[in-house]
């Protein structure tokens, strides 16, 4: 029954739209039936032309209907061609801006943390990186050093359980950090040693690291809107240590950086459209 109602109000709404062209043709098709008639036939026959006439012209007008309905449809395809490429146009520019938006949010956590290397007064021999900590890995977003060798990131992640960057989330003395200083010289035999066994990671693993660091710094970054770990703070150097205690390191942070890192990977997650989880 609906069906049938969805037909009838598109028919009326057609007959209201085209109600001259429709009375036309209702008139070419009864016009025949009506002159059967005897009276009218006679009447027929005696006005022969004048009827053939007037059929003419109401076919005549049926057909001028049609037509002009004709070219406004084919005004109408041509305008809706006309959006679409406008349209089309208008995607590719926001495609453009959506990529440039991106670079943009791409690039801001490495700015920032240029920043924050000058904040801590960080030298050519140190690095500091930040990460999203998504699941059961680590996924890097931004990453300075003044050195060009240490600046690159040659992973995108890590698995969030090897490495110094994951000590920090086992740490149960209430810290929200973990600190390492004076482990051995890369040079040194015992270097690969004392890495794998503090950290878990292979000795090919520790043998790939463009930055053989021997003093960590790892941080936990907390959202208290979510109450979740959502990212890690590495600053590390290949010195024996840093020029500050691991205390005064982690004042400092908190007191300017913290907070704006927060932003960063809360922004950066949600532009990811992905769901963070924490411990």
């Amino acid at each position: 029954m609906k069906k049938i109602l969805n037909i009838l109000k598109v028919w009326l709404s057609n007959l209201k739209k085209n109600w001259f062209s429709s009375i036309i043709n209702l008139l070419i098709y009864i016009i025949p039936i009506i002159i059967v008639k005897k009276s009218i036939s006679e009447l027929f026959e005696h006005h022969f032309f004048i009827f053939i006439f007037i059929l003419v012209i109401l076919f005549l007008f049926s057909e001028y209907i049609k037509i002009k309905d004709l070219i406004n449809t084919e005004k109408e395809i041509k305008t809706l061609k006309g959006d679409k490429e406008t349209l089309k146009n208008k995607n590719k520019e926001l495609e453009k801006n959506l990529e440039n938006l991106s670079m943009y949010f791409e690039n801001l956590p490495s700015e920032f943390l240029n920043g924050v290397s000058k904040h801590l007064e960080l030298k050519n021999s140190d690095r500091i990186s930040l990460y999203i900590l998504n699941g059961n890995k680590f996924e890097i977003i931004g990453r300075y050093s003044e050195n060009p060798v240490y600046n690159q990131k040659n992973r995108a992640e890590y698995p969030s359980d090897k490495g110094y960057i994951a000590k920090c989330l086992k740490n149960n003395n209430g810290k929200p950090y973990y600190y390492v200083a004076n482990l051995p010289k890369p040079t040194n035999k015992t270097y690969t040693k004392k890495i794998a066994n503090d950290t878990g990671m292979t000795k090919e693993e520790i043998n790939k690291l463009s930055m053989k660091s021997r003093t960590y710094f790892t941080r936990v970054i907390k959202s208290e809107k979510i109450n979740r770990n959502i990212g890690i703070l590495v600053v590390e150097s290949i010195n024996e240590k840093f020029n500050v205690s691991e205390i005064e390191l982690n004042r400092k942070l908190e007191e300017l950086s913290i907070p704006y890192m927060i932003n960063l990977l809360e922004i950066s997650s949600s532009l990811k459209g992905e769901v963070l989880n924490g411990k």
